[in-house]
């Protein structure tokens, strides 16, 4: 429509301002036009209609043939040279569309291998790893920016050139000649050595070693990628070691996931419980213990170590042969993975049988020791009460003597109960004043728990025995009313800590002045000298 609507005005133009000698001289230009601005197509329709449209300008009604022949023979031409215009014009504007679009391409292709470029020069510049290139005689040709990073190397043109296996070290040297060789015939290798940085750092190093083929598919050069692999090589020796230690332990050490499947035992622990010999595939923790003691390590045990990150305390395991109970000290850990998440548990269990057996015989000593001690006290009693029988000033002295006696035997029942070790001070001040009141009502205790030095033990009870009898005879203890209250505290840590005893009574008679005054020591000692009975 556009095409028809220009070419009506161009012949309306030619009409009114072109002579009819030459009627085709506007049509020309605006056919062109057309082709060129919309194509193939419309500039065809553009060249029939100008034609007609020309021949229409130039006829005339009146005349027999409408328009001399030589105009139709003019039109003729006009038609067939428009339309090889309109046809080659149609190709020149493919052609500039195609450059047109060509060009754009190409400027895209640029745009991408420059940012293809700037990608792959970000990835080897931020790599860890070190991207090195090599002739075929194993020449350092090319290093990455991140290479040389994690080779200490400051300026590639100081190792430029370098026989890249001369880094190597021992065996490694070996596997990267090597290496190189198979890289020529086209074969990739990979290997893990030892080789310093170019400041001397030792580092462990996995290495990818593969050909680059050239315009001939021939190796041209050689491609070499090394990881830094130190500290996982340090730590597969850290885990080498820690087998190596497992192995060769005495103590029973195991391993089980969370569901309680037993997935390691060492020696040791097979030869503790009896399975030498035995398929230790299908164990469970469960299966070590006895009914009553599995159920307490899968209530209380695993979920100490699942809250508290530890337990240990004394079970017994159960011989798998013979089903003898064996006392072991139990220490359970948990097995995490690398995100901290429990995976299992691991256990080092020392065997207890010998220091049970230690004890028992310890208990049993002590036993016969506090047996026999008990016995010359009260030999020593006895002794005591028959000396001084009938001596009216020695009753009394012959009662303390054998309270004390009594307190002496409390204290000593404290320490042979714990293998004369160390003595509870509420249990050592509990048997020695239980005997002068009811505790809890007329004597009050108040603590924390102390532990005293077997040095120490009968002296504090022998104190306590005489600061309750006093309180009996003439204190809070004499009366129906009267309270005795023993207190103690403790400040600071360690070596630092300080133990303060306190001793109070209150409700007791009014305190009187002696009725009489102790006699001089001088005054004791002459009077003993003498023969007895000549007092």
């Amino acid at each position: 429509m556009l095409a028809a609507i220009l070419i009506v005005a161009v012949g309306v133009g030619r009409v009114l301002f072109v002579p009819d000698t030459l009627p085709w001289l506007l049509f020309i230009p605006a056919t062109i036009a057309i082709a060129l601005v919309l194509g193939k197509g419309p500039g065809l329709f553009a060249a029939g209609i100008s034609t007609a449209t020309g021949i229409a300008s130039l006829g005339a009604i009146d005349h027999p043939t409408w328009m001399p022949r030589q105009q139709w023979v003019a039109a003729s031409l006009f038609l067939v040279v428009m339309i090889g215009l309109v046809m080659l014009t149609a190709e020149l504007r493919e052609s500039l569309r195609r450059a047109r679009r060509l060009n754009e391409d190409l400027i895209e292709s640029e745009r991408q291998a420059v940012e293809r470029q700037a990608f792959l020069s970000g990835v080897l510049a931020s790599s860890t790893d070190c991207i090195k290139v090599l002739d075929l005689d194993g020449k350092l040709t090319f290093m990455s920016e991140g290479g040389q990073r994690v080779m200490e190397v400051s300026d590639f043109n100081e190792v430029a050139g370098c026989p890249w296996p001369d880094f190597w070290q021992d065996a490694g040297n070996a596997e990267a000649k090597a290496a190189i060789s198979a890289a020529r015939q086209g074969e990739a290798r990979n290997f893990i050595g030892k080789a310093d940085t170019y400041r001397g750092t030792p580092k462990w190093w996995h290495v990818a070693v593969s050909p680059i083929a050239g315009p001939d598919g021939r190796p041209d050069r050689i491609l070499s990628v090394s990881r830094d692999i130190t500290n996982l090589h340090a730590s597969e020796e850290e885990r080498d070691r820690f087998v190596r230690l497992a192995e060769n332990s005495t103590d029973f050490i195991g391993m089980a996931r969370t569901d309680g499947s037993v997935f390691y035992l060492n020696d040791a622990a097979k030869l503790l419980v009896g399975l030498e010999d035995a398929d230790t595939a299908r164990l469970s923790i469960a299966d070590f213990f006895a009914p009553e003691q599995a159920e307490m390590v899968a209530r209380e045990v695993l979920p100490a170590v699942e809250r508290d990150g530890h337990w240990a305390g004394e079970v017994d395991f159960r011989h798998f042969q013979t089903g003898t109970p064996i006392p072991v000290l139990y220490s359970v850990f948990p097995i995490t993975d690398a995100a901290g998440a429990l995976i299992g548990y691991g256990t080092v269990t020392r065997d207890f049988r010998e220091r049970r057996r230690a004890e028992d015989d310890m208990r049993l000593l002590n036993g016969e020791l506090a047996h026999r001690l008990k016995n010359v006290l009260a030999v020593v009693q006895s002794v005591a009460a028959q000396t001084l029988r009938g001596i009216p000033e020695a009753e009394a002295a012959s009662q303390n003597l054998s309270a004390r006696l009594v307190a002496l035997g409390a204290a000593t029942d404290v320490l042979t109960g714990s293998s004369w070790r160390s003595a509870d001070l509420r249990e050592l001040a509990t048997r020695a004043l239980s005997p002068h009141g009811r505790l809890g009502e007329r004597i009050i205790l108040s603590g924390p728990p102390v532990t005293l030095k077997p040095e120490v033990t009968v002296a504090f009870a022998l104190a306590l025995h005489e600061l309750a009898t006093n309180a009996a005879k003439y204190g809070a203890l004499s009366n129906e009313a009267g309270k005795a209250m023993l207190t103690w505290s403790v400040t600071g840590m360690g070596e630092d800590a300080t133990l303060a005893v306190c001793w109070r009574e209150t409700g007791g008679p009014l305190v009187t002045p002696p009725a009489r005054s102790m006699r001089p020591a001088s005054a004791v000692s002459s009077k003993t000298d003498g023969p007895p009975g000549s007092d």
